[in-house]
Parts: structure tokens; C-alpha cells; sequence
């Protein structure tokens, strides 16, 4: 779920007093008290200086600290959620995720409908909206059978307020992971390979009789191309996986000629 607008909606107000809830050092509430008050905009065009103007900003966009204040406040919602639900919830900055296991497809669609039904009931108290436009839901289900037995559980619909939401029949990126239906993240390591190789590509031109020295060769791949193939391999690596062992070994031979 998406939260609409989530940095200009945020009231001061009622962010410090969700600080003040948790407990939180009192320096740093009166410093975010004064980082969000008295706030100023000022225009520039062609050179020329326009006169100052208040404005209420809330917590300002493109700011290191905003993610940190945004998620100070919506925590509260994760928790009202979990308890009622008695299910995890995951969350970065304004996406907000919530994970339930069950027995059948029936249970899982049942406990996802009263998720949204909370954080709804949370943000509006709180002038809070969800852009339920963007709103996304993906099944995961053990390896067994072929893809056709899946088919049929994709079909079932989420009650979101007054809409409807399917599961997604195609692989869910969350956090730069493509997971498919069944998690073997197969998806995941094509896109990344994809991109590394593109990138092995481009990099290609630097390599040349006049191009840089091998040792930052050696370095702007391993940051460039190896960071890309390598992204999320902690959850799909195995040693006996001998496919996907071949195509990282083929992209480093490739590098190191």
C-alpha cells in the first residue's frame, strides 16, 4: 500500500506528539519541533531574487532526515495493524507492506482484506491517504506442480475499499527483488544479470589501449557490474545451483579479459 503525498501531509502536531508517545529523547523532539517551524521559500529566476514567503511544508521533501520523522509517525499504524490483524507488517518510508500466511488462498484473501481496512481506519483519523490506485498483492506458494494448478488461486480478489485487488501473475518487484509466485527468485537473478551485462558492456570502452589503468578497471567493475549481478543474492545463492553459478562465472571471465 501507498501512502498519497505522504512528507507534505504530515502534521507537525501530531508527529510530536507521536514522539513524545515512544518516548523519545526530549532534545531531539524540541530540535525537530524547531527543523519543522518558521520554514521559508524563495524563488530564483534568471538571476533575479524574490521576497521570502512562510509556508507550511510539514516535513520537507528530498531531506536526509524526513524518512527517518515519517517513519517515527507511522509506526503507530504498523502496530494498531499487528495487533488487530495478528500478522507482520513491512514498511519503507511511505510503502507500507503487510505479509500473512494461511492454509488456503480463502485465508490469506481474508486477513489482507482487514489490513487495508485498519490502515485506512488508522490514516484517516489522522489525515492520512492511500493512493489505492498503486495498491499491489502477491501469493507465494511452496514449488509443487506446474504453473497451470497456480492459476486459478492468482484469480481471487482483495476487497480494498470500494475496489477490488488481484494477486499479481507476474513476478513483484519489492525493494529491488523480483519475486515470483513460487520464491525461487529466478526472475530476480535474470534482471540482474541483465543489467550487469549491460553495464560490463558500456564499461567495455574504458578498457581500451588508452583507456584507464586495470586496477581501476578491476574497481569500477566491481562497483558497477558485481554489485548489480550480486543484488540480493543472499536470498537466492546456492552453491548446487550450478546454472546460475555458470552465469556469474561467465560475466567474471568476460571482466577479466
Amino acid at each position: 500500500m501507498d501512502i498519497k503525498a505522504a512528507f507534505p501531509n504530515e502534521v507537525r502536531g501530531r508527529l510530536i506528539h507521536a514522539m513524545k508517545a515512544k518516548q523519545i529523547d526530549g532534545d531531539l523532539i524540541r530540535s525537530t519541533g524547531s527543523f519543522l517551524s518558521h520554514r521559508t521559500v524563495e524563488m530564483v529566476i534568471e538571476g533575479n531574487v524574490l521576497q521570502c514567503h512562510p509556508v507550511e511544508a510539514h516535513i520537507p521533501q528530498g531531506s536526509p532526515v524526513s524518512p527517518i520523522l515519517f517513519a517515527t509517525h507511522t509506526a503507530g499504524l504498523i502496530e494498531w495493524v499487528e495487533e488487530s490483524v495478528q500478522d507482520e507488517g513491512l514498511s519503507f518510508v511511505e510503502d507500507l507492506g503487510w505479509a500473512v500466511t494461511g492454509k488456503d488462498v480463502a485465508e490469506v484473501v481474508r486477513k489482507l482484506e482487514a489490513c487495508p481496512a485498519e490502515s485506512i481506519d488508522w490514516a484517516s483519523r489522522r489525515d492520512l491517504q492511500f493512493d489505492t490506485a498503486k495498491t499491489e498483492a502477491a501469493l507465494f506458494t511452496p514449488r509443487r506442480g506446474h504453473r497451470k494448478h497456480l492459476q486459478p488461486k492468482l484469480t481471487a480478489r482483495i476487497k480494498v475499499r470500494d475496489g477490488f485487488v488481484r494477486f499479481n501473475t507476474e513476478a513483484t518487484r519489492w525493494l529491488g527483488v523480483w519475486m515470483d509466485p513460487h520464491p525461487t527468485l529466478k526472475e530476480h537473478h535474470n534482471c540482474c544479470m541483465k543489467k550487469a551485462r549491460a553495464a560490463e558492456a558500456r564499461l567495455r570502452t574504458l578498457t581500451r589501449m588508452h583507456g584507464i589503468v586495470p586496477e581501476w578497471v578491476w574497481a569500477v567493475h566491481i562497483a558497477c557490474v558485481q554489485a548489480v549481478a550480486l543484488y540480493g543474492s543472499k536470498f537466492w545463492w546456492d552453491p548446487k545451483e550450478i546454472g546460475r553459478r555458470e552465469h556469474l562465472q561467465l560475466l567474471l571471465n568476460q571482466q577479466a579479459r
